[in-house]
This record gives C-alpha cells, structure tokens and sequence, in this order.
C-alpha cells in the first residue's frame, strides 16, 4: 500500500498540474472589456412602444478607387477588419497630412506585417481627401504614389472617392464628420476625422476611434485592434463549444 501511495502522489504531481489546465482551456476562458458600437442605434419596438431589439449602425454602400485601380466597395471590407484612415496629397510629411505616416508604420503597420498569422485579415483602408476633406477625384499626385509605393498594398488599400459614407456617423450627438479639429494638437484642415483613425469590426460596425497624429495615440489604437480580435476569438470559442 505505501508503495501504491507513492506511486498515486507522483501521478498526481506530474499529470494533476496538467489536467488541471487542459480544463480550464477547454471550459474556461479570461473576460476583456469589450469595444463599445459607435454610431447611431436604431431600437426595434412592439406594439407597445417597449424596445425589444437594437441595430448597431453599419457602414452603408460605398465604392472607392484604388491608386492600382482596383475598385473597393462593401463586399471587399465584408469578414475583415478594417483600420480606417485619410491620406493626403503632400503625405508623408507630417505637417501637412491628418496621420503621422512614420509613426503609423513603425508603431501599426510594421506589426501587421510580422504578425499576419493573427492579423491577416485586418486591413488598412486609407481615403485620399484634400485638407479640408474633401474628396480628390483625380487621384493621387506623382510624389504622394510614390511615397506610398512601398507599403505593402495587399494589406495597406490606399484609395480615393467618397469618404462619407464611412466618416459619417453619430459621435457624442453629432456627426463624426462636423467635429472640430484641434490645432494645437497638430492636427490640420478643418474637421477632427481628417486627423482619425476609425475602427471596423468584420461585420462593418465601428468600434474605436483615435487621433492618427502622435505616438501614444497609435500605440493606444493597437491595443483596441488587440481587444477587437479577443472578442472575436472569444464569440468563435463559445460556438464551437456550446454544445
């Protein structure tokens, strides 16, 4: 018997640890704070007039034009995540373009290259606007294309067309698109979403919004891409384990 008892007490020391956390990955799983839905709500009611479901607002119909000519709409963005920016002509400079372009690549974009195992289907999807945010229908100028060149463009979709259908949405009781700018934070033209970066999740609702223009905004930025992923991993957990 003692010796049977020397033999179970070694079992449980090297195996109990083990079963122990093969449990808890298969029943078990650790809770983030969520992102919250921005953009307007539209409530369902009965008869009644008591809510009985909500809509989180998706971003409508829209086309865009690649600068390879390569036409991006709704369906292209459907499945994917998309990291939501604008682009100017006299881009990469930072003065002169809503988002720190070095910043954006050192601190964002180099990671998605190195982590497309995680990332692969997030996209960067960047709009041509002038610096009052208007829509440039020609197309990207020769030193912009070229400045722009060697950012991989099978991740990094960088367009021109209509902005609007994805910048204007409810934000604190007014439109995304009507919020000020803030010099002082260098940020140019006119409007706040010129200088911003917008967060949609793989069903086209927009979840996180940041300033485009300083270093800690950015690294910020990445953190909620992170906590978006973690959502989705966790609502794809629970189905494959629900039964």
């Amino acid at each position: 018997m003692p010796g049977w008892r020397r033999v179970l007490t070694i079992l449980l020391i090297v195996l109990g640890p083990g079963c122990v956390i093969y449990f808890l990955a298969k029943n078990l799983k650790n809770k983030f704070v969520e992102l919250p839905y921005l953009g307007q709500t539209e409530y369902i009611t009965n008869d009644e007039g008591k809510i009985i479901d909500s809509v989180n607002f998706t971003v409508p119909e829209f086309e865009l034009t690649r600068f390879d000519g390569a036409t991006i709409n709704r369906d292209s963005i459907e499945g994917k995540f998309i990291v939501l920016t604008t682009l100017q002509q006299a881009c990469p400079e930072l003065d002169s373009c809503g988002m720190g372009i070095y910043l954006f690549n050192q601190l964002f974009f180099k990671k998605l290259i190195k982590n497309q195992k995680n990332y692969g289907n997030v996209k960067v999807l960047s709009v041509l606007t002038d610096l009052d945010g208007n829509p440039v229908p020609e197309g990207p100028n020769n030193y912009l294309r070229e400045s722009m060149s060697e950012y991989d463009p099978s991740i990094w979709w960088m367009t021109y067309g209509d902005p609007k259908p994805l910048f204007s949405w409810e934000y604190y009781d007014m439109d995304f698109m009507q919020h000020p700018a803030t010099p002082d934070n260098g940020e140019v033209g006119p409007y706040a979403w010129i200088n911003s970066i917008v967060l949609l999740d793989d069903k086209g609702h927009v979840r996180a919004v940041s300033g485009a223009k300083k270093d800690s905004d950015i690294r910020n930025f990445f953190d909620m891409l992170k906590l978006l992923k973690k959502e989705d991993f966790d609502k794809k957990w629970e189905a494959e384990h629900s039964n």
